[in-house]
């Protein structure tokens, strides 16, 4: 009882008007359409095992049985996002800095992304990776970053298509970009991206990029690690979301 008080008075942080009300409750109509087919396949799954009907060798069984954990993974990054920004009206998000080397967060959030891009066709490809430098990051911070990042992407590449994860360095700072084969940002402004409630206005307008409040978690965990976020078309074609941190005792 003690925990779901203190959820509620999280997400009453974030709640100052009529106005905020309305676009929370719009947050939240979002939250519920992106994971509904998801969900499906979970309580689909639940049902066989109840049942007694799963059976491991079959193909269509293990394929929901990947849509489950694929679901669960997400709805709790998307819960985890929801509750950090409602925290954040008033405390902002709790950062713990360390020196890592990007390479590690980045293979750990490829691999829990596989299954996803597997789902729908899709390739992640690592490449030029400076894993040489260590840099300033929370690495909890950091590994919900890209894996937001990281999904944005996936939705937005089309089958047989796929995902690039790089880094580019420069004299004080490391930036981590992970690009998609989509057809790009096209009119829109990649600042409203990052805004708190830039997903539902871009949805009323019929556009769309991120889930709920994903992207702007992103910028706000960039700030707290004394970093940045990025969003641009790419030459090659697609678009392209980026963090950028400082490079540990870099001068």
């Amino acid at each position: 009882m003690e925990a779901i008080t203190e959820k509620k008075n999280d997400l009453d942080i974030g709640i100052s008007t009529n106005y905020d009300a309305d676009k929370w409750l719009e947050i939240f109509s979002l939250f519920v359409h992106d994971l509904e087919s998801p969900l499906a396949s979970m309580k689909y799954i639940l049902k066989l095992i109840n049942d007694g009907k799963y059976d491991n060798e079959k193909q269509m069984h293990r394929q929901l049985a990947s849509s489950a954990q694929i679901a669960m993974h997400r709805a709790e990054t998307i819960i985890y996002d929801i509750l950090a920004v409602a925290r954040s009206g008033k405390m902002g998000l709790p950062v713990n800095i360390t020196k890592l080397k990007p390479g590690p967060v980045i293979e750990n959030v490829i691999n829990l992304a596989q299954g996803a891009a597997a789902e729908n066709g899709i390739e992640i490809r690592v490449r030029d990776i400076h894993n040489e430098e260590m840099v300033l990051a929370d690495p909890d911070l950091l590994q919900r970053t890209l894996d937001n990042f990281i999904y944005n992407a996936l939705r937005h590449t089309p089958s047989n298509g796929e995902v690039i994860v790089f880094t580019s360095m420069e004299k004080k700072s490391i930036t981590i970009h992970v690009k998609d084969s989509g057809s790009g940002l096209g009119d829109i402004e990649p600042n409203v991206l990052f805004e708190k409630f830039g997903q539902v206005d871009l949805r009323a307008k019929g556009k769309h990029r991120g889930v709920g409040l994903g992207l702007y978690f992103c910028k706000l965990a960039a700030t707290g690690m004394g970093g940045t976020v990025l969003a641009d078309d790419h030459p090659d074609g697609g678009a392209v979301f980026s963090i950028k941190l400082q490079k540990a005792g870099g001068e």
